[in-house]
């Protein structure tokens, strides 16, 4: 067998040589005088995020979530509960919601005062821009429909100088192939219920008489790059509802086809019910909903 002592001594030698070497060294550097040279630090973009939601109970389990997601979803039902702050990038700032699981009710708790339509908390029934909620009987054809009935309740706080609308959009696709690309060549037809130092947009088309209330018809060319769409807005006018019961949503579809904005062959693809947010409005209470489209 080969000794290896003496080897493992002279490298333990060896190594305390070169640790005294190098402390030699530092020492002798530590007394000249250079020019400082300044640390490097690496330039990083500032990056906004928003918070995720908070975990989730499982459907089951019902319950209130809170979220400043400004996508969130949360299917109750047939129902879908859309964050929908859709255009966070033009408008920076926090929308936060607490939204009940098992019932459906949800609350904007915070929103930044953006002065823009650029959010609309809303529960969706169907498909809208490719977000479909469970279990609906949408799309349908137009010529389809024998009738179409909504309830809904809310309420919006705030000051009287906020700027806000609560409204029904729904949305109508020529064909039955809209997706993510949104509803070109289609319609966009609103109504507002409830809304406070904003107006109508961009033409005026006078007064109408529907479903035992009187509005203001408004009407619009929405463009995209996918192609533009109509888009009709009914303002209540005296008026002003907090709460419908069995509103005939059909009144005001049957008002638009008379009129040449939707067609027999069309598809009815989603009814929405959710406040355009501007400037306050908060808290925003939404209470029940239900639509009813055999």
């Amino acid at each position: 067998m080969k000794k290896i002592g003496n080897q493992h001594n002279h490298v333990i030698a060896a190594l305390i040589n070169v640790i005294l070497a190098l402390a030699f060294m530092t020492l002798a550097c530590s007394g000249q005088q250079g020019t400082a040279t300044a640390p490097i630090v690496s330039a990083t973009p500032t990056i906004t995020t928003f918070p995720t939601a908070s975990p989730s109970p499982t459907p089951t389990e019902g319950g209130v979530i809170t979220t400043c997601s400004p996508l969130e979803t949360v299917a109750v039902g047939p129902y879908l509960i859309e964050a929908n702050f859709w255009n966070w990038v033009a408008c920076p700032g926090i929308q936060c919601m607490a939204i009940d699981r098992g019932t459906g009710a949800f609350t904007v708790t915070q929103y930044p005062d953006c002065g823009n339509p650029f959010s609309f908390p809303n529960v969706l029934y169907g498909c809208s821009w490719d977000i479909c909620s469970p279990d609906s009987t949408l799309p349908k054809q137009v010529g389809a429909l024998t009738s179409a009935t909504s309830s809904w309740s809310f309420s919006v706080g705030g000051t009287a100088s906020d700027q806000w609308n609560v409204a029904y959009d729904i949305w109508f696709c020529p064909d039955d192939s809209c997706g993510s690309n949104g509803f070109p060549g289609g319609t966009e037809l609103m109504i507002w219920l409830d809304y406070q130092n904003v107006n109508g947009w961009l033409y005026n088309q006078g007064p109408v008489s529907l479903a035992g209330l009187n509005w203001e018809l408004w009407t619009a060319t929405q463009t995209s790059a996918a192609g533009d769409w109509t888009y009709l807005a009914y303002l209540i006018q005296g008026t002003i509802i907090t709460s419908v019961s069995n509103l005939d949503l059909m009144a005001f579809i049957s008002d638009a086809r008379a009129r040449g904005h939707i067609q027999d062959s069309w598809y009815l693809y989603a009814v929405q019910a959710g406040i355009e947010l501007r400037i306050g409005g908060i808290p925003y209470n939404h209470y029940d909903f239900s639509v009813s489209i055999p």
